[in-house]
């Protein structure tokens, strides 16, 4: 695959879904970047990404390596759907589509976020990680 300059396009949505692994279309942008020639323009291949692996038993030099030799999204999702162990994609949407802010801890949200108090529909990690986004707070 080709690299990507996150600092012109930002990686695909929280919530987008490839191969039954949700966040894994998000991952395959934040690993093009990291290719020579590419910029994660400050994403990091940590957090949800590398918990998303480290869940579907794949290390992130052999997923990074399934991403450079692949000719598309659909060479990685077979690559994800061959390497996974059992049950980790199921584990890990399960957690990260239920995963509270902070936790559960909305107080300490709200300390570290103050605008996040006029928002109470964002309860979610991921709502607030592609809120943030969207409204140029931070990246991930």
């Amino acid at each position: 695959m080709e690299p990507l300059d996150l600092s012109k396009a930002r990686p695909r949505a929280t919530r987008a879904e490839l191969a039954g692994v949700v966040f894994l279309p998000r991952s395959i942008d934040k690993f093009r970047a990291a290719l020579p020639g590419g910029n994660l323009a400050g994403y990091s291949l940590e957090g949800f990404t590398g918990y998303m692996l480290e869940n579907l038993g794949i290390s992130p030099d052999d997923f990074q390596a399934a991403v450079l030799a692949a000719q598309s999204d659909g060479d990685v999702a077979s690559y994800v759907r061959e390497h996974a162990v059992a049950g980790g994609a199921d584990a890990w949407n399960t957690w990260v589509l239920n995963r509270e802010l902070y936790g559960g801890d909305r107080a300490e949200a709200i300390a570290e976020n103050p605008w996040l108090a006029d928002h109470p529909e964002i309860r979610l990690s991921l709502d607030l990680l592609q809120y943030k986004e969207d409204n140029g707070l931070d990246d991930d």
